[in-house]
Formats: C-alpha cells, sequence, structure tokens
C-alpha cells in the first residue's frame, strides 16, 4: 500500500487522484525498477468514481501507443469500474489472464 511519500505518481489523495493505490511485484515484472512502480508487477489504483479510472486508463494507454518505448500494460477493472488494476506488459500473456480472471471474481 503507498502513502503519500511512497506514491510514484504523486496522485494520491490530489484533485484528479486516486483515493488509495498498492503495487506488488509479479514473475515476469522487472525486480529491478523503481519500487512501486508497475514496471515491477502490478499496480492497483481506486477512484471515487469509474469516469476517473476510465480517464486515467485512457491517458496511460494513449502514452504508450504515442511513445511505444515506454511499453504496455493490461488494463483491467473491478468494483464497478472505481478499481484500475494495471499489470505489466512483460508479464506473460497466460498470467496476465489469470488476473484478468481474478479481477473479473471480485
Amino acid at each position: 500500500m503507498q502513502n503519500e511519500d511512497t506514491d510514484p505518481n504523486n496522485l494520491l489523495g490530489r484533485p484528479n487522484g486516486y483515493l488509495s493505490r498498492a503495487s506488488a511485484e509479479l514473475p515476469g515484472g522487472n525486480g529491478e525498477a523503481d519500487r512501486y512502480t508497475v514496471d515491477r508487477g502490478l499496480a492497483i489504483e481506486v477512484f471515487t468514481t469509474a469516469a476517473e479510472a476510465d480517464r486515467r486508463s485512457e491517458y496511460i494507454q494513449g502514452l504508450q501507443e504515442a511513445a511505444p518505448i515506454l511499453g504496455t500494460e493490461y488494463h483491467y477493472r473491478a468494483d464497478q469500474g472505481r478499481v484500475l488494476v494495471r499489470v505489466t506488459g512483460k508479464v506473460k500473456p497466460s498470467a496476465a489472464k489469470k488476473i484478468e480472471q481474478a479481477v473479473a471474481d471480485l
């Protein structure tokens, strides 16, 4: 779980930011990446509304589409769309499918 000091995006509790954020390492993620970043595996961001989570997801996907050097991510949604689960694109598709199913089962 991140706090104001460990949030890598500086969005926690800020206007247009998320309410809470947690991250975890996954096999296939970059264990050498900065701590708490999605590059290490996954990040879970909780927003007030689904629309806010939509904007965040679209923003990230747009950046990655425009600049492929930034990598890719899988995005999954939970809690009526308010929760954005971000998984690094370096994770194997079979592992990402398991995460997608776990999120769908929430």
